[in-house]
């Protein structure tokens, strides 16, 4: 029987065995180009840059980007970038997306809570900044009501419930410190603007507002007249630093009430004795 293991047996296995080899060597190879092309690298940190300077970073290491989101920080330039996914560090291929969110140009406005009369300085400090409001340092002012958040301010100016400001607003809390011993003249508020007599009230005399009666047809409290007081003023008469004031507004001064207005001149601390003006006080008492 002639044996299968000539000599061309061997050569072409030898041939088939190169091949293989052979082929090998290309997958191989093909396979270390793509692993190269594909390696993974670190994502560099974009946080806090402008958006300028994030896109160039990220064109550099070969990576695309995507604006997830928007959000506002007052502390941070508008554009810039605030947060990354995936963060800074991560091991990711080359053209992978990085996701960011970034600073938005305008501050969203947040509605100003209820809360004068009704809260105490550290309630309305943690609700204040809750909704996203800088709250600085407080104004104690003569009150009955100690403690007691007694008024909003921003820029030096009043600013009631369901007011818009823009988050990041610093608001600054007027707080009850309690009634003086102290002893002043009432001060003579008739026939002004509600605006002017609280003006008049609280940073002249350091009075507080009891209760505010509002005639019917008054759209506009800031702007409405007040036509009566409560205590009433008379020269001489004395009320206590921080005790308060009942104000009764009209959209105009009722055609019985007189206005005398060198009433409005008077010190806090006059001493007049009040006898020979119980006239001028019944001219005034509606």
């Amino acid at each position: 029987m002639k044996s299968i293991f000539t000599k061309t047996f061997f050569i072409n296995i030898a041939l088939a065995l190169g091949m293989v080899l052979i082929l090998l060597l290309i997958v191989n190879w093909s396979l270390g180009i793509y692993t190269r092309h594909g390696q993974s690298l670190e994502v560099p940190s974009v946080k806090g840059k402008s958006m300028q300077q994030a896109i160039d970073i990220l064109d550099d290491a070969n990576l695309e980007y995507k604006i997830l989101d928007s959000a506002f920080m007052a502390d941070m330039p508008p554009s810039s970038v605030l947060e990354q996914t995936p963060r800074a560090g991560t091991k990711v291929k080359q053209g992978r997306t990085i996701y960011l969110t970034v600073n938005s140009f305008n501050a969203p406005t947040v509605e100003v809570p209820d809360l004068v009369g009704k809260s105490s300085f550290k309630y309305a400090k943690m609700q204040l900044e809750s909704y996203g409001l800088k709250v600085g340092d407080p104004i104690y002012q003569a009150s009955p009501h100690q403690n007691a958040l007694l008024d909003i301010l921003v820029n030096g100016k009043s600013v009631g419930k369901n007011a818009k400001l823009p988050k990041g607003t610093l608001v600054t809390l007027v707080i009850g410190q309690g009634v003086s011993s102290e002893e002043i003249q009432i001060p003579y508020l008739i026939g002004l603007s509600y605006t002017d007599a609280m003006q008049k009230l609280r940073n002249e005399f350091s009075l507080s507002l009891g209760a505010l009666v509002v005639d019917d047809g008054v759209s506009d409290t800031t702007s409405a007249i007040v036509y009566r007081q409560s205590p009433d003023f008379k020269v001489g008469r004395k009320i206590r630093v921080g005790e308060e004031i009942d104000l009764f507004v009209a959209k105009e001064l009722p055609a019985d009430i007189t206005v005398n207005p060198e009433f409005y001149n008077i010190q806090r601390v006059d001493s007049t004795s009040g006898g020979e003006n119980d006239e001028a006080e019944d001219n005034n008492t509606p």
